[in-house]
């Protein structure tokens, strides 16, 4: 089982990793294009949370590939902060463009295995796994 939990908290450090570089170019993004359009402060509040996110989760997985008794409190503050985000994301629902749609769905999709994955955490120092 310990194995098991190394490798996931590998694949969280990882996504931790992938999307924290994605928010940082997206900001990059944002401040080439500031001099032809603004973005709204909602847009950007929006992109401080990915970001913080993404340290969430790349502690998240850290903390569980060490198999620190620290991993339930990080992934329980990562799960807090995607279930607001998602829930409380500004304009996302009223999108209909295909694409929109579609990343919508993944990002639920992503929740959902992270809550899956929270779920697991929760079970582990019960199991005597976390220490």
């Amino acid at each position: 089982m310990e194995w098991a939990a190394r490798a996931i908290g590998v694949f969280y450090v990882l996504g931790g990793l992938m999307l924290l570089y994605q928010a940082w170019l997206n900001w990059r993004l944002q401040r080439a294009l500031a001099g032809l359009m603004s973005l709204p402060i909602a847009e950007q509040i929006g992109d401080g949370v990915v970001a913080l996110a993404a340290v969430l989760i790349l502690v998240s997985g850290a903390a569980l590939a060490a198999l620190s008794g620290w991993s339930v409190v990080a992934f329980m503050a990562g799960w807090t902060i995607q279930a607001l985000y998602l829930l409380c994301a500004p304009d996302c629902r009223r999108d209909s463009r295909p694409s929109a749609v579609h990343c919508r769905r993944r990002s639920i999709h992503a929740f959902a295995g992270y809550t899956a994955v929270t779920g697991l955490v929760l079970c582990l120092p019960m199991t005597g796994v976390l220490g």
